[in-house]
């Protein structure tokens, strides 16, 4: 009996026998894992990707806003070609007036309500250029029906073209612009995790200038006369720059509208020239240069075009200029081409940007 209470004692010492795991616990755990897993990664929602689902959701509701804008901008477009071609022979001069004032008005509430617009991440690099977009629009057409003003007034025919033709040039850089931002907004939207444009498309755009040729010196000038009744067969000499671009290009812009551009240890600036007379041109120069804020010495480069037939564009590159970077230095880049023999007006013969360029590391 001692020693059967003794092998009792002992063995009730080591507390209860653990009782064995039974069922598909540890399959149902490793199920689970694995469809979380899977759920993640379809929806880019939750786990490490949520934060990127938020900013590609961000960019579709960015897209469809900015389209709304665009559609608007749009109709002034149809409305401005179908006026510029047709309605405005028909149109008395209060008429016309009234038209082509409503359409400015139109631009520049686009321009101004659009500028409110605070874009995601993902498109603080876009946002710009289509900001830049309306503004142009909104600027080539003030000074279009400006121009068209008077010439409907019947009072400085010369000054008229002038900005009648500065203003349908602003129309065609804007034009232009606006492919780049499309271009560049569909790139960001196809690499959102849907792998598509996640049911968003960009707006395509109706050109304020259907035919780019419209916007030439001697086409307006031949517009013009058909309200005057003048014969437009004279020479016409004149060169402009059509379009100046840097590498890199702009980022963004100050409150006083200076360019931002990102760092980069090279700088080129592509200026295209334009005929925009009716006789070809020859060696015709072209003079670029570059001054900055801080007193540095100022920087020109020169090049020559040998000869531009009527109507014809080309464009050179300069690439020699040095800027300085800093964020309290200003660069003033200022492009001049000719004047040509016989030129009368040079008006648009020379382009001015001025930009600051990021320190190193910004």
């Amino acid at each position: 009996m001692r020693k059967s209470s003794i092998r009792a004692r002992r063995s009730s010492s080591g507390g209860p026998v653990p009782a064995k795991r039974r069922g598909p616990a540890p399959i149902i755990i490793i199920v689970a894992v694995i469809i979380a897993g899977v759920f993640c990664w379809v929806m880019g929602r939750g786990c490490g990707g949520s934060q990127d689902a938020k900013q590609n959701d961000a960019l579709r509701t960015y897209t469809g806003t900015m389209n709304k804008f665009i559609e608007r901008s749009n109709k002034i477009a149809q409305d401005l070609d179908a006026f510029r071609t047709t309605e405005v022979r028909d149109m008395s001069r209060d008429a016309a007036v009234k038209k082509m004032n409503q359409m400015l008005s139109d631009a520049t509430n686009i321009a101004q309500e659009s500028s409110k617009e605070k874009p995601p991440d993902k498109a603080t690099d876009l946002q710009p250029i289509l900001q830049m977009v309306f503004e142009k629009r909104a600027n080539g057409l003030q000074k279009y029906v400006a121009g068209m003003t008077d010439v409907l007034d019947r009072k400085n025919t010369t000054g008229a073209i002038d900005a009648m033709q500065q203003g349908l040039m602003d129309l065609v850089f804007a034009d232009e612009a606006y492919q780049r931002y499309k271009g560049g907004l569909e790139t960001k939207l196809k690499q959102a995790k849907s792998g598509d444009l996640g049911g968003v498309q960009v707006a395509s755009i109706v050109p304020y200038v259907p035919k780019q040729d419209d916007a030439l010196l001697a086409s307006v000038s031949a517009y013009v006369s058909h309200f005057e009744g003048t014969d437009v067969g004279n020479e016409l000499h004149g060169v402009s720059i059509a379009g100046l671009t840097t590498s890199p290009a702009r980022v963004d812009s100050t409150a006083d509208g200076v360019s931002v551009l990102p760092f980069n240890k090279t700088f080129n600036a592509t200026v295209a020239v334009q005929n925009q007379g009716n006789q070809e041109e020859e060696n015709i120069q072209v003079v670029a240069s570059l001054t900055t804020s801080d007193g540095g010495a100022p920087q020109q480069q020169t090049k020559k075009i040998t000869a531009l037939k009527p109507n014809e564009t080309t464009s050179l590159v300069f690439d020699q200029l040095k800027p300085v970077a800093g964020t309290d230095k200003i660069n003033t880049l200022k492009v001049v081409a000719g004047p040509v023999p016989n030129e009368k007006r040079i008006d648009n013969n020379e382009n001015t940007f001025k930009f600051i360029m990021k320190p190193e590391g910004q």
